[in-house]
């Protein structure tokens, strides 16, 4: 997850080829953060990282979000593999600033999202636990538990009709009578 000064753009999915490529796969297929010239911090799962420039960045054609980047100083595949699996940040101050109303989808990892019910009380629908995207619309994952504690999962598009804010606590939804998972739907009056 990111913190305050960093911001997690994707993963090391794979290597390519016997050179030291290694295949980057982004969570906002659109960003920019993985450009030549940029900094990116690879960070193992006990929080250590590694500071590299990427030196080159081709997309990988049929895989959107995928890209092969050539990082300075990893020049085989034996120095790729020990990368795989670590996830891709970037310095929050090198990346575009943000207007009022807008927010990185990143940040919305981790946070519960909440409807505004008609009585104007807010109502838990889980919590955002990943990205995807549909090729036309990014979506959070989120993540709801039933009565039993058994997780389940539905997926929010990330549009401004469903999307009615993001803070540091929680995303705010507004969604249309049938558009949740049964269990999580209002009932009736």
């Amino acid at each position: 997850m990111s913190n305050d000064t960093r911001l997690t753009v994707g993963y090391v999915a794979g290597v390519h080829g016997i050179h030291g490529l290694v295949r980057v796969q982004l969570h906002d297929p659109d960003s920019v953060a993985v450009r030549p010239g940029a900094q990116l911090l690879l960070v193992d799962e006990s929080g250590s990282f590694d500071t590299h420039r990427v030196e080159s960045v081709e997309p990988v054609p049929g895989k959107r979000g995928l890209f092969r980047v050539r990082l300075a100083g990893v020049d085989d595949r034996n120095q790729a593999e020990t990368l795989v699996r670590r996830t891709v940040e970037v310095e929050r101050d090198a990346l575009p600033p943000l207007h009022d109303d807008e927010f990185y989808l990143a940040d919305a990892v981790g946070l519960a999202v909440r409807r505004v019910r008609a009585d104007g009380s807010h109502e838990d629908l889980g919590r955002v636990v990943g990205l995807s995207s549909n090729g036309a619309q990014d979506l959070f994952e989120v993540q709801w538990h039933d009565a039993g504690g058994q997780a389940h999962s539905w997926l929010l598009p990330v549009l401004p009709q469903f999307v009615r804010d993001v803070d540091d606590e929680r995303v705010l939804v507004e969604v249309p009578l049938g558009f949740l998972p049964e269990a999580l739907e209002e009932p009736e009056p």
